[in-house]
């Protein structure tokens, strides 16, 4: 602790502002902030939140306003409810605080999650780290800033995390400072956190959005649950009097004692999803915000001819089995969620799917993987897939970043791919950004043990694996896909199964530039050597087509067999890890096997009539880049 340092300050006297009250009077002894919201009841109207100095408030959702207590303040509920800057990122960056900052908030939190914001304006996409934010992390306040002496290409933030608890339902001042030296976390006027990591001016990004109750950059959006009362942004560094006085001013907000959290509106947190189809069922999954009651109204037309109750573990989980339906049959359904004390519900869109074709039947679906981290691109894939119109989706891995946080599967992966999830099945497999977690098993609805499992559609059989498990011939997964390879041998003599699919997210073999060996400087392994044992079970029996991911770009090789390429047989093996996360690419030398490799976001679509197959592969602007036609021979040829 380094409270003695000269701090980065004008020359003004210790009491640098008294505070501004609730009734929005503005009197101070020191400077003017640059940016100051008072979240009270004459500052808040239609939407907007004006401001005492700076940007007004646009409000995204319906934030609410509150009066308790004495107390005027705007409560966020969380899933859409936040405020932005009303100003282009050009012109508010000329208001921003160039070299020093202090960022003063009294805020008390109904939830706590992983990254959440107060205020920000920064941009932190995989290592592109730029800009501020004052927030919290787990159970603590953090302060997290990006300066230019500590920019090692394209900016590195430091993250402080408090020490105090943070008890949900009470009030907090908390106050980031940086002085161009030293960044301070300040809670209840005291020194909670302190880092000299960062150093010099600020490190803003070249665009971005001044969020208030909100974790928000290009690729996240985190709303925040609780109460706001009032945030200044300053563009110097507060000594540690001015930080206790602003704290003293207001003291008895935070000896209130917590509020209990407030009842939200029944709302679907996850809107419904689809799994699992057969020519006679499906699976509707969905998540809401309370315990609940789910039904599902479903039948040929709108009309709902039929209805189903949704089973739940925990009662905000509900998954629902629709059966006995016709095959390759378009269906229509609805869900309901229903509050069994108040009797209140909440319905679902009208929406629809089919049951799986018939094996005579021609079909198509998408592969998207790796669409971990970038809802804009994940949703905008999702979009242009759904736009062919699949029958369903295969997901080999890495749905999102980290599988641990419930943030990301909420607000990133469903929210950003539910207009083509509701509409077509999914099935997807464990990448290891997933970390095995519990998430991944709750919100899926699959043939156990879930982390692998197979199903049919049309005359195609395929094979979902987890390749962060053992892989190798004495394996658990090897020996079920042994079986299963081999007793799918008759059905391919009788004509009923003429494709055989695989999909796991660690590839085989791999261009990559560093994943497997440096190719810039060195060798490669040209893939994981651990699943490369299992291509002989490929070979043995067949395999049409594998599906990986992990390597965030685009990779098809020639058919291989014996790990050779070949002409007149083998298995293709595809990377589409093109759904989102950040890009990556093939290295300088070209192995034998690659056939066509590109760097991008993109997706695979899929059509299959009888014993032709058409691939195509389209990129993010939805021009297609990348096609092959498959016509399956009537034997294949002996070993």
């Amino acid at each position: 602790m380094r409270l003695t340092r000269q701090w980065l300050v004008r020359s003004v006297t210790c009491l640098l502002l008294v505070a501004v009250n609730l009734s929005g009077t503005y009197g101070h002894d020191g400077p003017d902030p640059r940016a100051h919201w008072v979240f009270g009841i004459p500052f808040f109207k239609d939407g907007i939140l004006e401001s005492q100095l700076g940007p007004k408030l646009t409000a995204q959702g319906t934030p609410t306003l509150e009066d308790s207590d004495g107390l005027n303040a705007i409560r966020l509920e969380g899933s859409k409810s936040y405020f932005i800057a009303d100003q282009p990122w050009a012109a508010l960056q000329e208001k921003l605080p160039p070299k020093a900052i202090t960022i003063a908030a009294w805020v008390s939190l109904d939830e706590m999650t992983r990254y959440g914001g107060i205020v920000s304006a920064l941009q932190d996409n995989g290592d592109a780290e730029t800009g501020w934010i004052l927030g919290y992390n787990n159970d603590t306040f953090s302060f997290g800033l990006s300066s230019q002496d500590a920019d090692d290409g394209n900016g590195m933030m430091t993250y402080l995390e408090g020490k105090t608890e943070v008890v949900q339902g009470k009030w907090y001042h908390v106050a980031g400072v940086y002085d161009g030296e030293t960044m301070q976390l300040w809670v209840n006027g005291k020194l909670d956190a302190e880092s000299d990591a960062q150093g010099g001016p600020i490190l803003y990004p070249d665009t971005a959005t001044l969020a208030v109750g909100a974790y928000l950059d290009m690729n996240e959006r985190i709303p925040m649950r609780g109460r706001l009362a009032k945030i200044a942004v300053y563009d110097l560094a507060a000594k540690q009097a001015w930080i206790e006085h602003d704290f003293e001013h207001q003291k008895d907000w935070a000896e209130l004692p917590p509020t209990a959290k407030k009842k939200e509106p029944l709302a679907f947190l996850v809107a419904p999803f689809l799994q699992y189809a057969t020519t006679d069922s499906i699976r509707v999954v969905c998540e809401t915000n309370a315990e609940c009651e789910v039904s599902v109204r479903f039948g040929e037309t709108a009309e709902f001819n039929r209805k189903a109750s949704a089973a739940s573990d925990d009662k905000t989980i509900h998954s629902a089995l629709l059966d006995g339906l016709a095959p390759q049959t378009g269906h229509y359904y609805q869900v309901t969620a229903t509050d069994p004390e108040t009797k209140t519900s909440v319905q679902s869109e009208v929406l629809s799917f089919q049951t799986a074709s018939l094996p005579e039947t021609p079909y198509a679906f998408a592969v998207i993987s790796d669409t971990q981290g970038n809802p804009a691109v994940s949703g905008k894939v999702g979009e242009l897939a759904w736009g062919l119109r699949p029958n369903f989706l295969v997901i080999p891995g890495d749905l999102v970043s980290t599988g641990t946080e419930k943030n990301q599967w909420v607000y990133q992966f469903f929210s950003s791919m539910n207009p083509l999830i509701s509409r077509v099945p999914f099935y997807p497999v464990l990448g290891n950004h997933e970390r095995n977690a519990d998430h991944y098993y709750r919100y899926m609805d699959l043939p156990s043990p879930e982390y692998y499992y197979s199903f049919r559609y049309g005359n195609a059989a395929f094979f979902m694996l987890d390749s962060n498990k053992e892989m190798g011939p004495e394996s658990e997964q090897y020996q079920w896909l042994e079986k299963q390879l081999a007793a799918l041998e008759t059905e391919k003599a009788e004509g009923k199964v003429v494709w055989t699919f695989i999909s796991f997210h660690h590839p085989a073999y791999s261009s990559d530039e560093n994943d497997y060996g440096d190719l810039w400087k060195g060798k490669s392994s040209w893939g994981d050597l651990r699943i490369r044992p299992m291509t002989k079970l490929f070979d043995r029996f067949g395999v049409d087509i594998v599906w990986n991911g992990h390597i965030h770009s685009y990779e098809r090789t020639w058919k291989m067999h014996n790990e050779k390429p070949q002409n007149d047989r083998g298995t293709i093996y595809m990377v589409t890890g093109g759904g989102g996360g950040g890009l990556e690419q093939a290295g300088p030398i070209r192995p034998p096997f690659q056939q066509t490799v590109r760097r991008g976001h993109h997706f695979v679509y899929v059509a299959v009539n009888g014993k032709e197959l058409q691939l195509k592969s389209y990129d993010l602007d939805g021009q297609l880049f990348d096609t092959v036609s498959i016509t399956k021979q009537t034997e294949a040829p002996k070993e």
